[in-house]
């Protein structure tokens, strides 16, 4: 059973909580925007907590700012009865298709996060809390509050990704129902793009808000400073739906065209060593898998196009921040999010969709790094693209929808 260590807290003035499941070590942009939100909330006088619900005892990937509370709702290590209990559930779970089971093996997977967070939230009444992607989602919305507390859902994906695709979060069919059905009981809705709203259902409308990243301004000194190289960059956890395969067996056709031009990919994932090894295999001297680093503005600023042939996304922080650099951004039209950013011809090129997406891929990419002129034109439109989404502007709208007070019977209606 889940115990509390010290005194009720007691905040003063505006109190947020801000919850997702996992948060160490993890790189992601969710999570970059989730502590980006806590640290500016709390540096505008909010009182801000972060709650967790994970094992692993680390601190987040990303900086939190002094004033920041953070909470993990579970025991940094296993005991060896939970070890025991956790074997058991991994076997519940692995037959959540069998009827019957579904239940019991939803239960075991997110039950206890319900719990935990709803007895938190009880013991320390925040004003608002906003829930980062579908556990936390769920967990917030089964969690019984006072009325009074403001429950926000903050969705990071297109939602036919988080909501159907059955690789993504819990693959049993009971939690796609269940993730979409909750929103239900959610009373503020956030989705990253306009186009996102026109998915959700017409029940849960008025409840919708479009609440874009925040895509801070480079200012024109630097850009006007900056010394690019033939580099081509690509940013990016190295997971299947970011294809980098696809990008690399691109790498292999242009290579031959532009041998003066280096490929230059940054992040880490499950799919390193085997593009490690694919490197090696299409003989590839002129790439180089580079890892994380925290001087990522720095790459946008050296390097002059930004390779992304994702196959999804939501608001991709990656593509954002090159446009603010200057950087033109090579995507496929079919790209969720990518395409509402990129505009093509204007700061960056849309590749049609095609069935041979290697080819169609390296052809575009190849024209555009053989035209140093169109690049420096798309280069220019990049940073004036991305105004609209200043953080003043979308931290004010957290605000708006954190504290705003309208009554929650009233809703906010989306914009």
């Amino acid at each position: 059973m889940f115990k509390y260590s010290g005194p009720k807290r007691r905040l003063t003035g505006r109190r947020v909580a801000f919850v997702i499941d996992k948060l160490a070590d993890r790189s992601g942009g969710a999570e970059r925007v989730l502590i980006e939100a806590a640290n500016e909330m709390a540096m505008r006088g909010h009182a801000v907590e972060i709650i967790t619900h994970e094992y692993r005892g680390r601190r987040p990937f990303y900086d939190i700012e002094v004033g920041v509370h953070l909470t993990n709702l579970r025991r940094h290590n296993r005991t060896r009865l939970n070890k025991v209990g956790y074997k058991f559930r991994s076997l519940v779970e692995r037959f959540h298709p069998i009827p019957g089971v579904s239940r019991l093996s939803w239960v075991s997977k997110h039950g206890a996060f319900w719990r935990r967070l709803e007895r938190h939230l009880q013991h320390n009444v925040p004003d608002a809390v906003v829930a980062f992607m579908p556990p936390a989602i769920s967990a917030l919305a089964l969690a019984k509050l006072d009325p009074k507390v403001r429950k926000v859902a903050s969705t990071h994906n297109a939602p036919i990704q988080d909501f159907t695709n059955p690789e993504r979060w819990d693959p049993s069919r009971l939690d796609r129902r269940r993730r979409l059905k909750l929103l239900e009981k959610i009373d503020l809705i956030t989705v990253l793009l306009p186009e996102y709203q026109s998915w959700h259902a017409k029940e849960i409308s008025e409840k919708i808000k479009v609440l874009p990243n925040a895509v801070s301004e480079v200012p024109q000194s630097i850009l006007d400073a900056a010394e690019r190289e033939r580099i081509v960059v690509s940013v990016g956890r190295l997971a299947s739906v970011k294809r980098h395969e696809t990008l690399l067996r691109a790498w292999q056709i242009i290579s031959k065209e532009h041998p003066s031009w280096k490929l230059r990919i940054y992040g880490d994932g499950p799919l390193k060593g085997y593009l490690l090894s694919l490197i090696q295999e299409l003989g590839l001297t002129s790439a180089e898998l580079c890892g994380h680093t925290p001087q990522i503005g720095a790459a946008y600023l050296r390097g002059k196009i930004l390779a992304h042939p994702a196959q999804f996304e939501g608001f991709p922080l990656a593509v954002t921040e090159a446009l603010a650099s200057g950087m033109p951004v090579v995507g496929f039209s079919d790209c969720s999010g990518l395409n509402t950013l990129v505009e093509d011809g204007v700061n960056g090129i849309l590749v049609p969709e095609t069935e041979d997406r290697v080819s169609s891929f390296a052809s575009a990419l190849s024209n555009l790094m053989a035209q140093e002129a169109r690049i420096s034109a798309l280069s220019k439109n990049g940073p004036s693209s991305m105004k609209q989404y200043s953080p003043d502007d979308v931290y004010t709208m957290w605000e708006n929808i954190l504290f705003s007070d309208a009554t929650k019977s009233e809703g906010l209606r989306a914009s």
